[in-house]
């Protein structure tokens, strides 16, 4: 789970709270919700408000798939909660960040299933909720991009804003620019080559300025289209395999002191460009009259958000889930989320029971096959796959496939299918199928990357599996442990295919040796020497090339 709070600084002193003082939505409270495309909007705000924010955020993502080549669709579902005033926002928002947070104007959460935005709608849309969304899209994209070009894009577009006519895209960050005006700038061969394992990462006032310093660049690259075209090559550079190093070299051409000198002097400007787009040119999405919502909705609604957001509310999820079911006791997707709760603590018979409710209530609805799914692959999540229930794989299996049947837009269905396959020995082209599937929909899981890696290395795809291992080993997410099991396959292949080009070459020295072409024989053998590794091959070849040299010597 990653819950973003939205505050230009939170240096204030964390203080506990508790989610249980959260009220239940009272009967006679108005709440209307809005769908489109992968957004439900749930907002206790007017009609035209709700509109206009639901608007904003649409604009936002058409003005990047107009500009970029961003999957600007998803098919996780985006929940946005809309409160108006402080009172009911702050209850939230403080049992979400468990902590009283009173600068905090929004959050934004992902979990496996879906985004979720809560804000005040007295509020502009935060900067870091727009933050946040590129990372979706860019993570819905693509993966292994630089970590300073990551945040530095993320950064770059959350300054959007529009005013109905038009919209700005590239907005100077304010605080980016004092910052970057009084702080030393970090060393450009060291801000290209950082990772989220880089002490610079993970130091707490240096992070300000590798936020900043993205920001900067990425922004002094693209406003000049000589420039934005030098870093579309330094980033192919990188893509083909190239260190950060020789990409600069190649795309640049130019020293890191010379655009370090240039960057220091954008910085130092008075004012800045940004692209300001018509609204008129910007693909939108039509938005239907907001429709109100019942009771038994909402309640589930706040239940699922409190559910799905962390084990600190689980106890008021659950409150909320089970008023929601008193109300509606045929809301699947309700039991599904009780069956989560259960499972977080424990409780494996209620779990079993509560998704045995939700599966047989909700034959139309993924979610809940989703649900009961990923809640048994994280039952059995740190064992070995041999070691898991051949009946729990299969039980898992079904309920994939089934999700998958009802929704195969749906990225999450695939990639939990494809993983019930990583470990096995049978059927592994139908894992591989449905990884690749994942992928499609999703090139920037990296995750099933991962699994597909080993599935095309258990069905002895070489090629594909080292060609994957290689985009995952730039990876600035995969965890360091993942990367080492992933660098074993690729030398286990490496290892493999010299293996088979020893065996070649000695197998051309011996038809050499047979044909009475000894001379020939003998330079093959000498010059494969060298090479072998494996003490018994070795010994072998030693003791034909003995042979031969005998051979020749009788001559």
């Amino acid at each position: 789970m990653n819950l973003r709070p939205i505050a230009v600084m939170l240096l204030c002193l964390a203080l506990r709270v508790s989610a249980a003082t959260l009220e239940t939505p009272k009967p006679n409270e108005k709440w209307i919700t809005v769908t489109a495309d992968e957004f439900q909007f749930i907002s206790n705000a007017s009609p035209a408000k709700t509109l206009d924010i639901a608007r904003d955020m649409l604009r936002m993502r058409a003005a990047i798939g107009q500009i970029t080549n961003l999957k600007i669709r998803s098919t996780l579902p985006t929940k946005v909660f809309l409160f108006t005033g402080e009172r009911r926002f702050g209850a939230y928002r403080d049992a979400l960040l468990q902590r009283k947070a009173e600068n905090v104007g929004g959050l934004f959460a992902h979990a496996d299933t879906g985004n979720f935005i809560v804000m005040r709608t007295d509020d502009e849309v935060d900067r870091i909720v727009y933050h946040e969304l590129t990372h979706y899209l860019v993570q819905n994209t693509i993966a292994g991009l630089p970590l300073w070009f990551n945040e530095g894009l993320a950064e770059y577009y959350s300054t959007f804003r529009t005013d109905g006519k038009s919209m700005q895209i590239g907005r100077p960050v304010a605080e980016h620019v004092l910052w970057l005006r009084s702080e030393p700038l970090i060393p450009l061969r060291e801000l290209l080559a950082t990772t989220k394992e880089s002490p610079i990462y993970n130091e707490g006032e240096r992070i300000g300025v590798f936020y900043a310093q993205s920001w900067a660049l990425l922004h002094y690259l693209l406003v000049d289209p000589e420039r934005r075209s030098r870093l579309g090559q330094f980033l192919s550079h990188l893509g083909s395999g190239k260190s950060v190093d020789e990409a600069f070299t190649a795309a640049f051409a130019m020293k890191y002191a010379q655009l370090e000198q240039e960057l220091r002097g954008y910085v130092r400007r008075s004012v800045f460009s940004y692209l300001n787009i018509p609204i008129a040119e910007a693909t939108m999405v039509e938005l239907r009259a907001p429709e109100p919502m019942s009771r038994d909705a909402l309640l589930f609604q706040f239940g699922h958000l409190l559910a799905q957001t962390g084990r600190a509310n689980s106890s008021t999820a659950e409150r909320f889930l089970n008023e929601s079911l008193d109300a509606n006791p045929t809301n699947a997707a309700a039991h599904a989320d009780l069956g989560r709760l259960h499972e977080a603590w424990g409780r494996r018979a209620e779990a079993d029971a509560a998704y045995a409710a939700a599966v047989k209530l909700g034959s139309e609805d993924p979610e809940v096959f989703l649900q009961a799914a990923s809640s048994l692959m994280e039952r059995h999540a740190g064992r070995s796959a041999t070691s898991v229930p051949r009946a729990e794989i299969m039980k898992m299996r079904e309920l994939f496939e089934r999700a998958t049947e009802l929704d195969p837009t749906r990225a999450i269905g695939w990639a939990g299918l494809g993983a019930t396959y990583v470990g096995q020995t049978e059927d592994l082209d139908a894992g591989i199928a449905a990884l690749e599937k994942a992928l499609a929909l999703t090139p920037g899981d990296e995750q099933s990357a991962f699994h597909l890696a080993q599935l095309y290395a258990n069905a002895g795809r070489a090629a594909d599996a080292v060609k994957l291992v290689q985009r995952l080993e730039r990876s600035t997410t995969l965890d360091a442990d993942k990367k080492t099991y992933l660098r074993s396959i690729a030398e286990h292949f490496d290892r493999a295919a010299a293996h088979e080009k020893i065996v070649a070459s000695m197998n051309d020295a011996i038809d050499q040796a047979n044909a009475g072409h000894y001379a020939e024989a003998l330079t093959i053998v000498d010059a494969v020497l060298p090479s072998i590794v494996d003490p018994e091959t070795r010994e072998q070849a030693q003791k034909f090339r003995d042979e031969v040299a005998a051979k020749i010597r009788k001559r």
